[in-house]
């Protein structure tokens, strides 16, 4: 217990020894804390009788509220003894009539008792303060029980009754400044204590600001509210300080510039949401939002939320004037302050504003790196699929566009993603125009380069050991980078481009990765359309090429991925047991790229790559060693083609016609096109095959956004993946504990948001990875897009966290068609569930 209880008990137990009855008046109720302490926490209810211990004294202790013959009744039992237990009678806020006393014979046989709360508070304090000191902490006649301990309390000895009332401040000037402005609900308290003085001197000496006499406390809040946040500004400001705040007064000494800012940084740290209301009151007041304030000489500190705005709008103009590195450079100082991150939608606007920065700058640079079209196709591979390769314009574009389809708000400047987005299409058609002549003067062949057909025999067939052989339609290469990025936990890693087989399509290109395509592989005219034929066998569909595995690897295990992620891992070991090759398949990428949505495709498309990267970890789970991924063809997916880059197909005997290839014989040759025989592509067909020259599309069927089947970059080069994860998985840090706070009940958005605190033991790194996802059925359907008071590591899905602090994460949801979620805490090497949510439902518009 606290020192004023321990010294109030002592002068207790003397009467209470010897005379064993106290009747005591507290005419105040100054006691009533100290009485509660003794009863639990609580005072008993009237003419209930409590046995305490009182320093190891058992005592009966009774309360009067109303009646005083109802407490007499009470406690008559226990005074009939000529030695009676101890009992004290406690009488909070009433005072005692001589000529009336109901309770004169206790109080005749035991002890009255009156003490005063400042007298036996001052022989306390004596024991750490001065008399001048107790004489200033006491002068309030509203000083209380709690009050003297919170004074005792301290952890220096403090004279400052705002330290008591401003508690949390643990005695930082700034800190108590800053309790007080953001809380008025306070101020009764200080009027009633007296200490609106102490705070004004405070005030006064700390921040150099002399609150006039006479005005309110409510006025006084005013005046240094608008003292404190326009001195930040205008600190931070370059230049000449706006007519509206120039009457407002200033700091006139460093110490008072520092600490005035520090309860501005205070204000923001300890009271976010109040504020934004102080802040927004002082931006109206100020009028300084109509300022027409350069953003340029706005300082490091957005103090007002106009700040904010402005300096994004800045970010966009450095990017259409083509100041790429400004732009990055504004947005990285600034998309971390506060306004930027105290809104989740502000913080999406900064992220868009990132990538699209990040992809003009990596279009500028890529463009000037091309090379002419009279270099061998083998160094256009070799740009594109390199370390830091021309991939990143594609990736960098797959991010941006799946950002803003997710986005709560519009993004803020359209003029700005239609000039990265023409500035991605005209690299695409640089890129597209250069590669196709290369590679036709190349003789269609790029020595050095590993074959798609060459798959199987090189990565994946093994009498050895179980190989899972993951088939990713049209998972192009930049996404089998991102792939990379999500395993990084893998005891082996190793991504390598190969060539797709011609066209780019879905059956001929799933043919080519089969048993036997290395050895003969034709595409050929079947019933009146494209198939493939291997030794012999003709595949042109899904059922085809499952007739053709079987044939060749019996006891082969074809599941889909949707199947790995969804079944128990009990289910899971079960269904692999026995398999010398699982074959997994997922078909999320084409499906949905397809399927004519082009808003749900660009965020699914994101999802599925963290799919791909569950699905392997939980194999792994089950003993599945190695994996090999590859991808049946990629894909180009802008800007929707308009009328201007439709073309004509050739015309003459077709057999098949795609948006971006016709097969057949005869017809005409346009100088947008370019022909290739299939003699021409080592196949055994009489067929030609016609190619855009650039990213244009035939007049047929199908979405005008996403598309392949062609011989871009894109569409032609794709991923081989091969990985090795460690049987003995890594083990999550030890004593490490993941909880989920501030989950939604339910879900009416796509923006899902919660709080995460990681807590452990005292070894804990500075910093702890996690990956946050949004499962349905196992299916990963959202992935974190905002992450505040942590740090969103790009490409991997990871956020840093520090210990047991807490950290804000955005979700975006990227299924319409999910009833339920669940927020999931993973560990990022190992997929282990480090904490999840219970099952939240989704009513997207409500």
């Amino acid at each position: 217990m606290n020192d004023l209880h321990q010294h109030i008990t002592r002068v207790l137990l003397e009467p209470l020894k010897s005379r064993r009855i106290v009747t005591w008046y507290d005419t105040r109720g100054e006691f009533s804390s100290y009485v509660a302490e003794l009863c639990g926490g609580q005072l008993p209810a009237s003419g209930q009788v409590d046995v305490v211990e009182i320093a190891d004294t058992k005592t009966r202790v009774c309360v009067v509220y109303d009646s005083f013959f109802e407490v007499k009744f009470a406690v008559e039992a226990f005074v009939m003894s000529e030695r009676p237990d101890p009992l004290v009678i406690y009488i909070p806020n009433k005072q005692r009539d001589d000529q009336t006393a109901i309770l004169m014979e206790l109080e005749a046989g035991g002890e009255r008792w009156e003490p005063q709360l400042k007298r036996e508070a001052r022989r306390v304090l004596k024991k750490r303060y001065s008399d001048g000191q107790i004489d200033q902490m006491l002068e309030s006649d509203n000083v209380s029980y709690q009050d003297i301990v919170g004074l005792l309390g301290t952890e220096a000895p403090t004279t400052s009754m705002l330290d008591v009332i401003f508690r949390e401040a643990k005695g930082d000037n700034p800190a108590i400044i800053a309790a007080w402005l953001a809380n008025p609900d306070r101020d009764k308290q200080l009027l009633d204590k007296g200490v609106t003085v102490e705070l004004f001197q405070l005030i006064s000496s700390r921040l150099g600001l002399v609150v006039p006499e006479g005005v309110t406390i409510d006025e006084a809040r005013g005046k240094i509210l608008r003292y404190v946040l326009v001195a930040e500004f205008r600190s931070d400001l370059d230049g000449d300080v706006p007519l509206s705040i120039q009457m407002i007064d200033f700091p006139s000494t460093k110490g008072h510039i520092e600490q005035t800012i520090a309860v501005a940084v205070a204000l923001r740290k300890h009271y976010p949401d109040a504020y934004v209301e102080l802040a927004d009151t002082v931006e109206r007041e100020m009028k300084l939002s109509t300022q027409s304030i350069d953003a340029s000489r706005l300082g490091k500190i957005d103090t007002f939320r106009f700040e904010e705005s402005s300096l994004l709008d800045h970010a966009g103009k450095l990017i259409l004037s083509d100041k790429f590195d400004d732009a990055v450079s504004v947005i990285e100082n600034r998309r971390k302050s506060f306004w930027a991150t105290h809104f989740f939608a502000r913080q999406e606007q900064w992220q868009a504003y990132d990538l699209a920065a990040n992809l003009a700058k990596t279009l500028a640079s890529v463009g000037k790196s091309l090379p002419d079209s009279k270099k061998p196709a083998s160094t256009w591979v070799e740009g594109y699929t390199a370390k830091n390769g021309w991939y990143r314009a594609d990736l960098l574009h797959r991010r941006l566009e799946s950002a803003l389809t997710g986005m709560s708000d519009p993004i803020e400047s359209e003029t700005v993603i239609h000039r990265v987005r023409q500035e991605y299409e005209k690299l695409l058609e640089k890129m597209t125009r250069g590669f196709t002549s290369a590679f036709s003067d190349s003789g269609w062949s790029i020595p050095g380069t590993p074959h798609q057909t060459d798959v199987y025999s090189q990565h994946v067939r093994s009498p050895s050991e179980v190989v899972c052989y993951l088939l990713v339609d049209a998972l192009r290469f930049e996404m089998g980078v991102e792939l990379m990025g999500l395993l990084d936990g893998a005891e082996s890693i190793n991504l390598q481009p190969a060539i797709g087989a011609i066209p780019t399509i879905t059956p001929i290109g799933m043919a080519a990765l089969m048993p036997g395509a290395d050895e003969a592989f034709s595409v050929v005219e079947h019933k009146s359309n494209l198939a493939v034929q291997i030794s012999g066998n003709v595949a042109a569909n899904l059922s085809d090429r499952r007739k053709i595995w079987k044939g060749l690897v019996p006891d082969v295990l074809d599941i889909e991925l949707e199947k790995v992620l969804s079944q128990s891992p009990a289910q899971l070991q079960k269904k692999i047991e026995g398999a010398p090759l699982i074959v997994v398949r997922s078909v999320e990428i084409d499906a949905m790229g397809e399927g004519g949505n082009t808003f749900l495709a660009r965020q699914i498309v994101d999802t599925a790559i963290g799919n791909v990267a569950r699905a392997i970890k939980r194999l792994a789970s089950a003993g599945v060693a190695k994996f090999v991924v590859a991808s049946d063809h990629g894909h180009l997916f802008a800007h929707e083609r308009d009328e201007s880059q439709r073309i004509e197909n050739p015309g003459g005997d077709g057999v098949a016609l795609h948006r971006r290839c016709w097969a057949g014989r005869g017809g005409a040759n346009s100088p947008a096109t370019i022909r290739v025989s299939g003699s021409q592509l080592g196949y055994a067909t009489d067929m030609d095959f016609v190619f855009p020259r650039n990213n244009s599309v035939f007049k047929a069927g199908g979405d005008l956004s996403y598309y392949h089947g062609g011989i871009s970059l894109q569409e032609l080069i794709i991923p081989i993946l091969t990985v090795r994860m460690s049987k003995e998985q890594a083990k999550v840090v030890d004593q490490i504990t993941v909880t989920l706070t501030k989950v939604p009940e339910k879900v009416a958005t796509r923006l899902v948001v919660c709080s995460v605190t990681v807590a452990g033991g005292l070894f804990l790194p500075e910093y702890v990875e996690i990956r946050p996802v949004l499962l349905s059925d196992g299916q990963q359907v959202g992935e974190v897009k905002v992450a505040i008071d942590g740090d969103l590591v790009t490409g991997t899905q990871r956020v840093r966290v520090r210990p047991d602090k807490v950290c804000n994460i955005g979700f975006q949801l990227v299924r319409e068609d999910v009833k339920e979620v669940e927020i999931v805490i993973l560990d990022p090497t190992t997929d282990q569930v480090l904490a999840k949510s219970s099952k939240i439902l989704v009513k997207l518009g409500l």
